[in-house]
């Protein structure tokens, strides 16, 4: 084989390439076009044949080959199976209001974890801890009075459902493909949770106790429904994410209805 025949950063042209099983791909944070080229990772096609069945184009393939080789989230032949080197950081892509809502994270926390476009795949360092070797030590600022709205007793509202009842099991990566827009960590925590709907109580959906106050259960439902409501992603293309949410919430329905005929009863 000729110098010419060899990729840069990933060996031959004719190697064939397969995703890294013990990688969680769900704590990745993949962007959209290296979700979408690792979905075309199968251990049949080599890099050549990648290439020619992706859209992006061959130097832009390559270029995402090579990040998520780097990161060992693929592995070429003969290549043992171990953890990627990259931990769960975001490069490439910032995910949409919905999606950060979604998937439980604040718009701050993505701002502080999102790597610039075409950055390569590589995990952010730590933030310095105060008094740590990392950084100097940082004396702690005065806390400012309360004043007297914020001395109220907060209303206790339950986790939205994707993250509080987010097992953490695999997802296949076929199960990842559909909703290009959307995070993987949201796609991962739709697909566990569909998959538990009917082994989980009602209680347990909703994240309410069985001494609840209807209040508190409306508000539960409420906070699921902001998250939860098919609606709430209308005009995207959610391909077969559309028939899982619809089955979410209505089994969430199902829930609140149940629980209220059950505070009825007196059960």
């Amino acid at each position: 084989m000729t110098s010419k025949d060899e990729i840069a950063g990933l060996g031959p042209g004719t190697d064939r390439p397969r995703i890294n099983t013990a990688v969680d791909l769900a704590r990745q944070k993949l962007s959209p076009t290296e979700g979408f080229v690792l979905s075309r990772v199968d251990g049949r096609m080599n890099y050549e044949e990648l290439c020619k069945v992706s859209s992006l184009g061959r130097d832009e393939t390559l270029r995402i080959l090579r990040d998520l080789k780097q990161a060992r989230i693929i592995l070429g032949p003969g290549e043992v199976a171990v953890g990627s080197s990259r931990k769960g950081s975001r490069t490439g892509y910032t995910p949409s209001a919905e999606a950060t809502e979604g998937a439980g994270m604040s718009a701050p926390d993505q701002a502080a974890g999102t790597e610039a476009p075409g950055s390569p795949v590589a995990a952010r360092p730590a933030a310095p801890i105060a008094g740590s070797a990392a950084g100097p030590r940082v004396q702690p600022a005065e806390p400012a009075p309360a004043r007297a709205a914020d001395r109220r007793t907060p209303i206790a509202i339950p986790l939205a459902p994707l993250e509080r009842l987010d097992d953490g099991s695999e997802v296949a990566a076929g199960d990842l493909v559909d909703w290009p827009d959307a995070s993987l960590e949201l796609k991962a925590r739709i697909v566990r949770l569909h998959r538990r709907l009917r082994k989980l109580s009602a209680w347990d959906l909703l994240g309410v106790g069985k001494d609840t106050d209807a209040a508190t259960v409306r508000r539960a439902f409420g906070a699921a429904s902001k998250e939860l409501h098919p609606d709430r992603y209308f005009g995207k293309n959610l391909g077969s994410f559309k028939a899982k949410l619809a089955s979410i919430f209505a089994r969430l329905s199902e829930a609140a209805q149940e629980i209220e005929r059950s505070r009825k009863d007196g059960r």
